[in-house]
């Protein structure tokens, strides 16, 4: 529920229940005028925000530009926010955010997702002073403002975008990685425990080569370490901030040191290697990095949407697919065929991966259109990456968890398979040559019999010399 503006359009009047919350007027005429859509920035991604804000006035009081008492008003203020003492993520009855109800569908800059954070800080730093104006009793505290304390030697420029960063480089430490980990971790379990599983290779969706069950699931990790290592790469170019540039990239009203200082306490806070970005007028501008990362996501999605269309063809049947993977019956397949058994976490991580391929276009799209000295699409790349990351994390522990870890072969099916699997027949062609290997193949599917029935109904060999033959290749 937003609430209804005053016949000149400029002092917003509350509801009875936005009376209770702490934003300001700025805050209050983007609840008005950006009344689109449900989409929040999630709690991470404030909580980020709110520690830029106390990293920045520590910042500034080291320049002289906040007394002590300001900062400590500050201080407190965001400590109150982080602890969640104020309940700044849990949704209000009417669905909308405690203190931080915008939708992210607003100014590209996220100017007033970066004002709604100034103004709750600043409010609960007021309250800190007028108590300490009552137990001193002192009335020489002026009180704060949100532009003039807060966003002191700042811009939405670039405090958002080192926002989005530190926020993405944190999910990805946080939740992503460790995921990807979980997943290879499973992998790795059943390459070992079926090494020695031979069965049939296809290529084409056609009979080929037999290769060991263990050798697809190394391939399988094989792509996901290529994946998690385009993240890891992608990530140096989002530990890479712009705070200090302010508006444009000059660093205009802020001191030189204010952003590698400022930028220096926030990688100790969250033990991640930001720095300052060697072009401000670039990282201000752009988000190549975001685009790059963005980029390293639909990679890994592409790979894991691959594992689960080949999870789901092997496993396919009982009785009338391919049937050689067992995947673990988790619930019941159908409303209406009892006793079906379905690929459900194939189909649920296959919808996660096209989510993350829409992702993706829209990251490139919005990276591609920023104009002159800044990129207006900031909040739709942010909230489109987040979401990306938490998906690919909840679905590959979901994956790994509920599919991977008892998969199972279907070893008598996998020997029948093998034994009628003409394309062995290769394995042989060096040794009795292209033409003569093609033959027996060709007599083999004629009449419905197996190779070494062909090769002795040719009269080339018997079936004890074929299968010797075809022992020394392990068969």
């Amino acid at each position: 529920m937003t609430g209804k503006v005053a016949s000149d359009d400029r002092e917003p009047v509350r509801t009875e229940q936005e009376s209770k919350v702490l934003w300001g007027k700025q805050t209050q005429l983007a609840l008005k005028h950006f009344d689109i859509g449900t989409q929040l920035f999630p709690p991470v991604f404030i909580t980020v925000l709110v520690s830029i804000k106390r990293a920045c006035a520590s910042s500034n009081h080291d320049d002289g530009l906040l007394s002590e008492t300001q900062c400590n008003a500050i201080y407190f203020a965001c400590d109150q926010l982080t602890s969640d003492k104020l309940n700044t993520s849990k949704p209000a009855n009417n669905g909308v955010q405690t203190h931080f109800p915008l939708q992210i569908w607003q100014s590209g800059s996220g100017t007033q997702t970066n004002m709604n954070v100034n103004e709750v800080i600043c409010a609960i730093a007021n309250t800190y002073l007028d108590k300490q104006k009552l137990s001193l009793q002192d009335t020489a505290f002026a009180a704060m403002h949100p532009n003039d304390h807060v966003n002191l030697s700042q811009s939405s420029n670039d405090v958002f975008p080192s926002a989005m960063r530190i926020t993405v480089a944190k999910q990805s430490a946080d939740i992503l990685l460790p995921a990807l980990q979980h997943f290879d971790d499973e992998l790795a379990k059943k390459e070992e425990q079926f090494k020695t599983v031979t069965m049939v290779g296809r290529t084409h969706l056609m009979d080929a080569i037999p290769l060991k069950a263990g050798a697809i699931l190394s391939g399988y990790r094989s792509q996901v370490a290529a994946a998690k290592l385009a993240i890891v790469e992608a990530l140096c170019d989002v530990y890479k901030l712009p705070l200090g540039g302010t508006a444009v990239g000059t660093g205009a009203n802020a001191s030189a040191y204010f952003g590698p200082k400022t930028i220096l306490r926030l990688a100790s806070l969250y033990q991640l290697p930001f720095m300052q970005s060697p072009n401000l007028y670039a990282s201000v501008s752009s988000e190549d990095g975001l685009m790059k990362y963005s980029g390293a996501l639909k990679q890994l999605a592409t790979v894991l949407f691959k594992i689960a269309n080949d999870f789901r063809l092997l496993g396919s049947g009982p009785m009338a697919g391919i049937n050689e993977w067992l995947m673990p019956n988790n619930e019941p397949g159908s409303s209406i065929m009892p006793g079906k058994v379905n690929p459900t976490q194939c189909e649920a991580l296959s919808m996660v991966c096209l989510q993350v391929f829409g992702n993706e276009l829209t990251v490139s799209l919005a990276a591609s259109n920023g104009q002159l000295q800044l990129n207006t699409y900031r909040p739709v790349i942010i909230y489109n990456v987040l979401q990306s990351i938490e998906l690919l994390s909840s679905a590959m522990n979901s994956f790994a968890t509920y599919c991977i870890k008892d998969l199972k072969m279907n070893k008598p099916r996998i020997q029948q398979n093998v034994k009628n699997n003409l394309a062995v027949i290769t394995l042989l062609a060096p040794t009795i040559g292209y033409d003569v290997a093609a033959k027996i193949a060709s007599t083999a599917h004629k009449k419905n019999i197996s190779l070494c029935g062909a090769a002795e109904a040719l009269g080339l060999y018997s079936k004890s010399e074929f299968d010797s033959m075809l022992q020394k290749h392990g068969l």
